[in-house]
């Protein structure tokens, strides 16, 4: 069994996590939440699923063997908005007004594409002996801290690499930084758009991965964190993008 599905007393990205209602993924790290300047847990929301401030995380995640309360390490705060609604103009809004019981179809607003799957945890362990750490454990349990960011953008042809819980750290190559993808959630398609695509290989509980912007050949503290895995397979994974983070998640990687 690999150490990143045990139950740690350090938590750091790259090991098992999840809330209680699903079966495990894995943690992005420690973010302070530009909210309100807690330090909080970030991974998927699909990986923090449940309801916002009552659905308990848990470290490792259930099919890891974790379990409430004694694994309890947060709470569910904060999901990524889906199924936004696009705006309409003011002239379109008002036509819509006075006339939408014939232009029914014309004023119907579109679903919005997402950008971001991704979810804030609190940070309150039952455990109080447990820590929330800084970096990201590699594969022989040791930790490589890394401060900067990127945002993703502009990195077609560039290597990258993830932390997760299934295939532990591996690289890959990017060949699409502006995707459009559709991804399958268990009772419908979801689309996003402005995601990356990477040839390299994830497996199930890998959602949630950190994923890296590599300056060099090897991983090291040089490269920037750009994003979080939310899909793979055995040829290709993505990534959303680590602005909207940031901008739709407010929070900030923690270095």
């Amino acid at each position: 069994m690999s150490f990143r599905t045990q139950r740690m007393k350090v938590l750091r990205a790259g090991i098992s996590i999840g809330s209680e209602e699903i079966t495990a993924g894995t943690l992005t790290g420690r973010f302070i939440d530009l909210t309100d300047n807690t330090v909080v847990m970030v991974s998927n929301r699909h990986v923090f699923e449940g309801t916002e401030g009552k659905t308990k995380v848990v470290q490792p995640g259930v099919y890891d063997g974790g379990a409430v309360p004694g694994d309890v390490v947060g709470t569910v705060k904060r999901l990524a908005e889906w199924g936004r609604r696009e705006e309409l103009p003011f002239w379109k809004r008002v036509i819509c007004f006075l006339f939408g019981w014939v232009l029914e179809e014309w004023c119907h607003r579109k679903t919005m594409p997402e950008n971001l799957d991704a979810g804030v945890a609190t940070w309150d362990p039952i455990d109080l002996n447990r820590q929330l750490g800084s970096g990201v454990y590699m594969d022989d349990q040791s930790v490589m801290l890394i401060s900067k960011t990127h945002p993703g953008d502009s990195i077609v042809g560039k290597k990258v690499w993830k932390a997760g819980r299934t295939t532990g750290v591996n690289d890959g190559e990017v060949v699409d930084d502006k995707a459009t993808v559709r991804v399958w959630y268990g009772d419908r398609w979801r689309t996003f758009t402005d995601v990356v695509v990477v040839r390299g290989i994830a497996r199930g509980g890998d959602s949630g991965s950190p994923v890296f912007l590599m300056e060099g050949d090897t991983p090291s503290e040089n490269d920037s964190i750009c994003g979080i895995l939310f899909a793979g397979s055995s040829e290709y994974w993505i990534f959303c993008k680590y602005k909207y983070l940031e901008s739709e998640l407010k929070v900030r990687w923690l270095a």
